[in-house]
């Protein structure tokens, strides 16, 4: 079982996430696309890093956006795991652009 982090652990991590910010106790952005066809695109990297990682966030997709929120189950709250998943979907997003 992974800890949650702390308040200064997750706004070092914040610092250093682009995309990012804290609401409702979980690590959420949401990111706007050209169409719907990049919306779905970008989902379905986000659903094939989840399975690789056995880490699953809630994903919304609409036209032309997606919401994504992180947090750990099990354990009620943020944890390094979810940081880490942020940084790769930012890696895999910033592949997109």
């Amino acid at each position: 079982m992974t800890e949650t982090l702390t308040d200064e652990e997750l706004d070092e991590a914040l610092g250093n996430l682009q995309i990012w910010g804290i609401e409702a106790g979980k690590l959420a952005t949401r990111v706007e696309f050209e169409d719907y066809k990049e919306t779905v695109f970008f989902a379905n990297t986000v659903f094939s890093l989840a399975e690789e990682e056995f880490h699953h966030p809630e994903v919304t997709v609409e036209y032309g956006a997606i919401e994504i929120d992180l947090w750990s189950h099990e354990e009620k709250g943020i944890t390094g795991k979810d940081i880490d998943m942020a940084e790769e979907i930012e890696k895999r997003l910033g592949k997109m652009n």
